[in-house]
């Protein structure tokens, strides 16, 4: 949280990540590296002394990839756009 002016304050939590210790991760599109597929971060476990933060990533067919955030990485916008319209058909 920022507070840019008196009685206004901005919020950044949403946008807080930390590949460090991996907070701010869960629910974010990923994508692996190795494997290319596109999915979202189902649960993180955070980095603790000297280990690296491992995720588990849900893919569109129900499947997960599991392993060190490092082995992710942002999707680019048109990976992005492909796996978002899914989530909303599913939901309906």
């Amino acid at each position: 949280m920022i507070e840019s002016a008196p009685g206004r304050t901005i919020l950044l939590d949403d946008m807080a990540k930390s590949s460090g210790t991996g907070q701010g991760y869960l629910g974010e599109i990923m994508v692996h590296r190795v494997s290319r597929a596109v999915g979202i971060v189902e649960s993180v476990i955070e980095a603790t002394a000297g280990w690296p933060p491992e995720i588990t990533l849900k893919l569109k067919d129900g499947s997960v990839k599991k392993g060190k955030l490092s082995e992710f990485r942002e999707p680019r916008s048109a990976e992005k756009k492909k796996f978002s319209p899914s989530l909303e058909k599913d939901d309906a």
